[in-house]
Parts: structure tokens; sequence; C-alpha cells
């Protein structure tokens, strides 16, 4: 085992290789035997070794006139016997491998008849599609014990037999070999799939076998990964303490403003201000994405309902359809963020929304917020969900924005096992579809 963990990419390739065709092989040598059967026992060749000993020692004792006849009482068991002073018979033993065995088999069984010559040869049957076995053996004085045993082969199988048999042993042999390639191939799955957690902020846990250089990349991958998720790690952290402390200045701008006579002035400035209290919630939001919150089991319509209700009561024109009850597992924080980032996404460039929750399967739930603005074009909805990203073509700016709505409801709902698609509204402009697992 120690030997075979050794061994590279390129050894394992060529043994999944060698081990392929030789599953072929033996399968072809199987269904060769298959395709003629031998309907001859060990005991019965053992009996026709006695006989064929026993009828030299008979005919040698036996006068010449009463020869074939004895013979003809030496038959048995399918198996009739003659005497001949010369035989057109000839010997095919060396050209048909089941004759071959079958002359080595009588030969251990009667040992005297190594030194005799023995012709075997096939002929058709009585039953169609069998065959016999007719065989003579040369005596001492130069004659023959003619011999005949049937039926010594089965008939062949139906040609569309023998072709589907082929071809179930070609599956079998690729299913094998496909297996084989899988195994060969998991540790680089688990790798990707570690690469994958990686990009979402989370450790990918894997093991590091298989070949020597998945090996050597896996542990090279594996002190990357610490190394990465230390440093976003330590820059979240450092922007997330800086945004909390910049909180607090701004807090004395605003009053600072309010206290300004110049009314004009005194109004810009707490926009401005407001502006940056919104881009500094927008970015803890996009790093708040949910992870270190556990999943419970809620009532995800409730949850719904309440983000519609409270835009609705901040003025906007916002309707919920769809169940009035749906439980699921998520992490109700997360999720009511990501949902409130999207309903605000729609209020600020668009008068109508829709929020409709429905069951898409069993196991998972959708969540589609539709409104009638500009929409985006289809080219640049990618781009729409990476952070920091203000598409000021195609959606409006009238409340400004740091560029994170999508991005960190797209950040959260990744951290939950599901995915933000945008598309084309029947409103008329953007529908963001929300699809989760329910467990």
């Amino acid at each position: 085992m120690k030997r075979f963990r050794s061994v590279g990419m390129v050894g394992r390739i060529l043994l999944v290789l060698v081990v392929a065709v030789l599953l072929e092989l033996l399968g072809n040598i199987v269904l060769h035997r298959w395709q003629e059967p031998e309907l001859i026992s060990a005991p019965q060749i053992r009996m026709i070794a006695a006989r064929l000993a026993k009828a030299e020692q008979t005919v040698l004792s036996t006068p010449r006139p009463e020869r074939s006849h004895a013979m003809h009482e030496l038959a048995i068991g399918g198996m009739t016997l003659n005497w001949v002073p010369r035989t057109v018979i000839t010997d095919f033993t060396p050209s048909l491998p089941q004759l071959e065995r079958l002359h080595e088999d009588i030969v251990r069984a009667e040992a005297g008849l190594g030194q005799r010559e023995l012709r075997m040869t096939l002929m058709p049957s009585v039953a169609p599609g069998q065959r016999d076995l007719l065989g003579a053996l040369r005596l001492s004085d130069g004659s023959f014990a003619t011999f005949r045993f049937s039926p010594y082969l089965a008939s062949p199988p139906r040609p569309g037999t023998v072709v589907m048999m082929h071809i179930l042993l070609i599956v079998v042999v690729l299913g094998i070999a496909a297996l084989m390639v899988r195994a060969l191939v998991q540790p680089l799955r688990a790798l990707a799939e570690a690469a994958d957690a990686t990009e979402q902020g989370r450790i990918g846990r894997f093991r590091i076998e298989g070949p020597p250089e998945i090996q050597r990349v896996a542990t090279a991958f594996s002190e990357m990964q610490a190394r990465l998720l230390k440093t976003m790690d330590d820059q979240t952290q450092a922007l997330v303490a800086v945004s909390h402390d910049l909180r607090t200045p701004i807090q004395r701008l605003i009053l600072r403003a309010s206290l300004i006579e110049d009314t004009e002035t005194s109004v810009a400035m707490a926009a401005d201000l407001d502006e940056m209290e919104h881009f500094i919630e927008a970015t803890l939001s996009y790093f708040r994405n949910g992870k270190d919150e556990e999943p419970r089991l809620v009532d995800v319509a409730a949850i719904a309902m309440t983000v519609a209700d409270t835009a609705a009561d901040l003025g906007a024109d916002v309707h919920y359809l769809g169940a009035d009850t749906l439980q699921a597992r998520v992490r109700p924080l997360a999720f009511k963020r990501a949902l409130s980032n999207l309903v605000d996404n729609a209020c600020r460039h668009a008068a109508r929304i829709e929020v409709t929750l429905q069951e898409s399967a069993p196991d998972r739930f959708t969540i589609d917020v539709e409104d009638d603005g500009p929409g985006i074009p289809a080219d640049k909805r990618g781009e729409a969900v990476l952070p920091f990203r203000r598409l000021d073509t195609s959606r409006g700016q009238q409340r400004g924005g740091a560029g994170l709505g999508l991005a960190s409801a797209t950040r959260a709902l990744a951290v939950m096992g599901g995915s933000l698609t945008l598309g084309q509204s029947g409103l008329g402009g953007l529908k963001a579809s929300v699809d989760l697992p329910r467990q």
C-alpha cells in the first residue's frame, strides 16, 4: 500500500489503462468459452480414457472377425466404439483449444495413452447446433479403435446475444475504469471545493491524499489558504473598526450642521453626512455576511412580509405576494438583511415593487423582488453584483448608494447555500430572484 501511494499521476493513469485492458481480455476469454460450452464432465473424460485403454486390450485379445462386435459391446454413456484396420479421421487437436485440453485430460487419466497416436475432431450432432466428438486411437498392431461421444459441444448462442454480451462487457469495463478515474481525481475535486469555500471566506476542509503531485499541490494550497484567510480577516476587521470609529465624528458633524444658521448649507451638509453614514452601514452589512450566525428553522414568509411592510410604511409602493407561511432553516438576520437590501435597491430606482415567495421544489424556495424601474441590461447584470459597482447608465441615482446592496445580498445568500439571479421583470424593470434550500 505504501508503495502504491508513492506512484505518481502518470503511473496511476497507466494502471487504470492496464486494468481496463486486462479486464477486456479476461472478459473476451470468458465469452469465448461461453459461446461454445463443453457438455462433457470430468468423470466422463475419465470414462472415455478408461474405455480407450480397455479397447486396446480387447482388440488385441480378440480375433479380427470378432473385433467390431467386441468393440460395440464396450459402448456406454453416449460413447460408441468400433474397430477398423484403417481410418480417414484427421486430427484437429492442434487447431481447436477444446480438443487440446481434452487430449491433455485423457492422457492425464490414462498415462499409457500418451504413447499412442490419438486423433480427435468434431462433427455435427443429431441435435441442431450441437457437435459430437469423433476420434481414433492407433493400436500397437497399426489398426484403429474409433469412438464417438455425443454430444460434446453445445450449440453456440445467437449472434444478437453474442453482440449484446460484448456490449455489456464493454459497459462493465468502462464503468470500472470510470470508478477508478473518479477515485483518481477525487483529491482534485476536494481541492476545487476547498478553493470555492475560500472564495466565500470559509476554510475548505480536505485531506491531503492522492498521487505525490496532488499532495504537493494540496499542501501548498492549504498553507496559502490559511495565509489568505488570515489576511482577509485582518483587512475585514480593520475596515469594520474604521467604519465603527467614523460613526462618532459623523454624528458630531450632523449635530454641528444643524446649528448652522444658513439653512441651505445646513441641509446640504446633512445630506452629505447622511450619505456617508449610509455608505458605512452598507459596508458593515457587506462584511456581516451571516457566517457567524447559526441557522434556525423560521417562517421565511413572515420575514418577507415584514420587510415589505417596513418598506411600505416608509412610503414605497411595495406589495407582498405568495404563501402566508413557509418554514425553512436559514440564518434569520442574514436572510432579512439580504432581502432588505434587494427591496431597498428596488425602492431607490422604481415606483412599484412586488415581493413574491413560492416553493420551487420540496426542498427549496424562491423569492422574487420585481420592480418597474429602468432595469439592468443583460450584459451588465454580472457586474451589478460586484461590490462597489454603481451602474449609472442603467439605474438612477436618486438616493445615491455605495454599490453594495446586490453584492451584500449575494454574499449572504452564498453563505446559506443559495444564489441570487438578476433578470427581466414582468413589470418592465429588474427581477432579483433568490433561491435557497429549506434545510
